[in-house]
């Protein structure tokens, strides 16, 4: 055994799955004397022509004169068959992307119907003591501009899905100073706080004036 067939053995041994790929096509080329310079690229050419398709018995394929073409040809084909794979696999995250956020507007659009079926008896409500101005929060939008503004998660936590709340923004000179979550259900102050969740020196001030004026908010609740 020649020296370069030894290091061909030793190859094969040491690389089971080399074995397995390339073996059945090394005793072919061995028949026809065919000289291979460089095994393991050898072999790598060997993959390529099987994920194209082609014949690995056929010494026309494994045996190229110009070995160096033949490998460059079946890289230039594998390559654009993976770029093709790519471009698939783009055009399929773009089509789950847009069926998702076609999936979320459609969820926004349920959302905003849902809150106006049951908050809209509150829109315009206001409650003040000439200061200090509380009012309902009337949209979505306002829930995520008031919780952006002080930092809070009351768009984040999806208080406008919550049937027995409602949330009010308690502002002086249009600045909003504290945010109010009222329960439905008895119609008292179960939250308040300002920027940060931090509460301000109008805290008190501002539960002890909701709280008084419940009677407001149960009026709304009568309207059918």
């Amino acid at each position: 055994m020649k020296g370069g067939e030894i290091e061909v053995m030793k190859h094969f041994l040491f690389n089971a799955r080399t074995a397995d790929e390339c073996w059945a096509s090394y005793l072919i080329a061995k028949r026809h004397k065919y000289l291979i310079d460089n095994f393991s690229m050898w072999c790598d050419y060997l993959r390529m022509l099987n994920k194209l398709g082609q014949d690995l018995r056929n010494p026309k394929n494994i045996c190229p004169e110009d070995f160096m073409a033949a490998h460059d040809n079946a890289t230039r084909k594998i390559e654009t068959i993976h770029e093709k794979e790519r471009a698939e696999q783009r055009r399929r995250w773009e089509i789950e992307r847009r069926e998702r956020e076609q999936q979320r507007q459609l969820q926004r659009e349920k959302d905003a119907e849902d809150f106006i079926a049951n908050k809209s008896k509150f829109f315009g409500l206001v409650i003040t003591d000439e200061e200090i101005i509380i009012k309902v929060l009337e949209s979505i939008d306002e829930y995520y501009s008031e919780g952006k503004a002080q930092n809070i998660c009351v768009f984040g936590s999806e208080y406008y899905k919550k049937a027995d709340t409602l949330i009010l923004s308690a502002r002086i000179g249009g600045e909003i100073i504290e945010t109010v979550e009222v329960d439905l259900r008895t119609l008292k102050v179960v939250q308040c706080h300002g920027k940060y969740n931090q509460d301000t020196e109008y805290h008190e001030r501002i539960i002890d004036l909701v709280n008084k004026n419940a009677n407001l908010i149960r009026e709304r609740m009568k309207v059918a």
